[in-house]
């Protein structure tokens, strides 16, 4: 069995007279929610992680959470770079928002959050509201992409398009006079859209749509093609042997 340690995060206020009974249950899970995913931020990495027990004690607030020693070092590793590079660019998203919700607590409650571990007691990084850990990278990328389903309004003082998909839920695309009055009426049909948007880095949300042009589409397929395809298309994937990893990579290209 691999030796255990605990990775721990010490909250003081200004005057030291915080204690573990002013804390919310609320602030208790959200607490263990961002330590959970700080340790291990994709889906795939939260299955399979190892068991992770919690306690709280005085001292301040002492929230300690108690694992194998490869996720304290895990933790110690990052939270020691952080401090190092004085900066979260380094970071993944994920890790990087958790790290910038402990900074504007910081800065807005005049708390100060230290982040230590069993194997060192000095804490590897300091949070508090002369610290400025926020993310400097952009939170959107630009792209183009193709929205399918059905149109159920369009026009309007300021053109647009409102369009109803199955992938992102109800959508208003903007546009131009005369890209709506060009061809037939399109208002309770399906069609496709090419767009260009800003996508979210963190959750995938939209914004900031604006149409390239229409797409004719029939939801109609050829049900022997695509059985064809996807058995072709299955032998390339099983060369990927983790789909979370080659994402991640495929989107740090926008980062």
């Amino acid at each position: 069995m691999e030796e255990q340690g605990y990775i721990e995060i010490k909250i003081k206020n200004k005057d030291n007279t915080i204690t573990p009974l002013d804390i919310d249950i609320n602030d208790v899970k959200e607490i263990i929610s961002d330590v959970e995913s700080f340790l291990y931020p994709t889906r795939k990495e939260k299955i399979t992680r190892p068991e992770i027990s919690y306690k709280v004690e005085n001292g301040s607030i002492k929230h300690k959470f108690f694992l194998p020693i490869s996720g304290v070092l895990l933790f110690q590793g990052l939270v020691r770079e952080v401090k190092k590079r004085e900066s979260l660019d380094f970071l993944d998203y994920k890790r990087a928002t958790i790290i910038q919700k402990f900074q504007e607590k910081a800065t807005n409650e005049n708390l100060e959050f230290y982040f230590n571990d069993s194997l060192n007691t000095k804490a590897h990084l300091l949070i508090n509201n002369e610290t400025s850990f926020i993310i400097t990278k952009p939170e959107f990328y630009e792209t183009q992409l193709y929205l399918y389903g059905e149109i159920y309004d369009e026009g309007g003082k300021k053109p647009n398009i409102n369009i109803d998909t199955k992938e992102f839920g109800n959508l208003t695309v903007s546009a131009t006079k005369e890209q709506l009055l060009a061809g037939e009426k399109r208002i309770y049909k399906q069609y496709g859209l090419k767009v260009s948007a800003k996508k979210s880095l963190s959750d995938g949300s939209l914004k900031d749509l604006k149409l390239i042009n229409f797409i004719s589409y029939k939801p109609s397929f050829n049900e022997t093609l695509l059985d064809k395809i996807i058995a072709k298309t299955s032998k390339k994937w099983e060369e990927v042997k983790d789909v979370d990893s080659w994402l991640s990579e495929i989107r740090g290209t926008y980062e």
